[in-house]
This record gives structure tokens, sequence and C-alpha cells, in this order.
């Protein structure tokens, strides 16, 4: 999926908020969700994830090092992690998939979780503070490991219940016969818990500060 960055309105703390495109981003990764060959929809996520990271930071005129995109789209676990994992997703992801097939709720749970992340990812990415103020405008593979972790620690540490309404709302898009629209999801997102998208902005703040 291209991915092309559009200029948003400033939101409070003064910043863009993701562009419909983004929006875009995030149907696309939710939906990959639903493909039912194991290891496939994860590199299809990542992908557009990167894709859309790499079109963000140049938007904001900005170089990054090469790494960069993949540095966030990371889980952060170690090698010998990631290789555990690696060895249990062989047996397990095939399980897995043939179990949301079966359960289609299932998977359009997993595409509003994949949804929002991607959403939440590209609206963190559009802070000023990912690089140092008077720093030159270039990313580097050491910041990025930085703001990774922040953006997990935020991610996990972020009272999801203030979201459960946008959650439940964006599962159901997904749950639909027809193809959600941006639109719509950009609706859901945005309108339906303000509450979990400003907490999430003020502890992003704290953070990059």
């Amino acid at each position: 999926m291209l991915i092309v960055w559009m200029d948003a309105p400033s939101n409070p703390q003064g910043y863009p908020k993701p562009s419909i495109r983004v929006h875009g981003a995030s149907l696309g990764t939710g939906a990959s969700e639903f493909i039912p060959v194991p290891f496939l929809d994860e590199w299809m996520i990542k992908k557009q994830r990167r894709a859309m990271i790499g079109m963000i930071l140049s938007s904001r005129g900005m170089t990054f090092d090469k790494d960069v995109p993949v540095i966030l789209t990371s889980s952060g676990r170690t090698l010998i992690g990631r290789l555990g994992s690696m060895s249990r997703g062989l047996i397990l992801k095939p399980l897995k998939k043939l179990f949301r097939t079966v359960f289609f709720w299932l998977a359009a749970r997993s595409a509003a979780r994949t949804a929002m992340v991607t959403y939440f990812l590209a609206r963190f990415l559009q802070h000023p503070g990912i690089v140092p103020a008077g720093a030159a405008p270039h990313l580097t593979e050491e910041r990025a490991r930085f703001l990774g972790q922040v953006f997990r620690e935020v991610s996990e540490g972020i009272d999801i219940r203030a979201a459960k309404g946008a959650f439940v709302q964006v599962m159901n898009l997904f749950k639909r016969d027809e193809a959600a629209s941006v639109a719509e999801l950009s609706k859901v997102i945005e309108k339906s818990s303000p509450g979990f998208v400003a907490e999430f902005d003020m502890m992003i703040e704290a953070r990059l500060s």
C-alpha cells in the first residue's frame, strides 16, 4: 500500500494529527490481519508501517538512518528472545490463523488492535520532540531505539479502558460484510475516545519534553 502524507490541522499540543492518509495505513494494517497465510499478515503489517514511517519523517523534512523504520516497528526483544518467539510461532501461528478463520470475531479483534496501534504510532511520530531541541533534523538508529521503547511503554501503560468505546467500534467496522472506509475509521478513533487520545498525547509529551 502506498502511503502519501498530507497536511493536517494542529491538535491542542501544537503538533499535527495523523492525516486521512495515515488512517488509510491504519485501515490497511488492520485488514492484513485477515490474511489466512501464517506470517504473511505480520510481514504485510510491518511493511505498511515502515512505509508510513518513512513518509511521515520525510514530510517533516527529516533524514534518517536506513534501519530506523525497522527499529520503530520491532518488538524491542533481544535476539535470543526473538529466536524463542520465532520457534514458538512456527508451531502456534498456523493454529492461531486457523482458529481466527473459524472464529471470525477473533480476527476482527486483532484487526482493530492492529489498526489502533498503527494510528497511534503515526501520532507519536508527529511529536516535535522525537528529535531533541536544537539537534539536526536527522533520526539516528540510537534515537530510534529510544523512541521505540518510549512508544511501547506508553502504549502498554495507558489505561486501555479509556479507549474501549473506540476499540469496540473499530472492531465492528472490520466485522461487517462491506469494507470499512477511511473516513469511518478516522471518526471512530478520534471522536469516540477523545480522553484516550488526550492521555496518550500527554504521556508522550511528558516523556519527550
